[in-house]
């Protein structure tokens, strides 16, 4: 999960916004509103705002083109959960909330690495198990 969330207001510009992600590297920028997340501005909103045309950046503002409702998970719940999640709602990035507001930023390539660790884990505590059984001529064969 990234804690460093970046935010803008819902005042915000396209071009203030386009331009706070590119400086910070990040691929979505979260739509606050007085300190409440109100949706979600990715690098697919820029293409489809893009597509319409015939828009100033400077007059555009974040609350005309950014994905609401937001999906938000609660930092207490479980990989499980979260997976469903992104599955249910078919998107790639997710805010992460408590009581105090948005704690972080999960995203589907998070989950990926995740189950990846898990596999190798597993593979490995396999691999052991299988010489353990070969030792005390436990084996299929």
């Amino acid at each position: 999960m990234h804690k460093d969330i970046v935010s803008v207001n819902l005042d915000a510009s396209a071009r203030e916004c386009a331009e706070k992600m590119s400086e910070r590297h990040v691929g979505c920028i979260i739509v606050v509103d007085d300190k409440n997340p109100a949706g979600i501005i990715t690098e697919r909103g820029f293409v489809d705002l893009v597509k319409k045309g015939n828009f100033d950046s400077h007059e555009i503002k974040a609350k005309d083109f950014m994905t609401e409702p937001l999906i938000t998970i609660d930092s207490s719940s479980t990989y499980i959960e979260a997976m469903r999640k992104f599955e249910d709602k078919n998107i790639k990035r997710m805010p992460v909330v408590n009581n105090s507001g948005v704690v972080g930023l999960l995203t589907l390539k998070h989950l990926v690495s995740h189950s990846k660790k898990n596999i190798n884990e597993l593979q490995k505590e396999n691999e052991l198990l299988k010489k353990m059984a070969e030792q005390r001529g436990m084996t299929r064969e």
